[in-house]
């Protein structure tokens, strides 16, 4: 496990405000740090896998690009977890 601490990069990006949204909570990140994390920012549709993680005595958000690729794949698939099957 110290294997994988000593590879750790940590950037901070500073306090940052929760804000209200609706019944929703935002954060903003900058856009720099998003670039330099890989996501590409030309796209209208940019879109971002947000993971809860829990290693030993810590919890943070993980937050990852998805690729065009992987959005193709989830469009191709027949079932969605998000809808609502109204034949029941």
């Amino acid at each position: 496990m110290k294997l994988r601490k000593a590879l750790e990069s940590i950037i901070d990006f500073g306090d940052r405000q929760l804000n209200r949204q609706n019944m929703s909570r935002t954060v903003v990140l900058p856009k720099t740090a998003l670039k330099n994390c890989g996501f590409d920012l030309d796209d209208d549709d940019v879109r971002v896998n947000v993971s809860l993680v829990e290693r030993d005595d810590e919890k943070f958000i993980k937050i990852s690009p998805i690729t065009a690729t992987e959005v193709d794949d989830d469009d191709d698939d027949d079932e969605d977890d998000d809808e609502d099957d109204d034949d029941e």
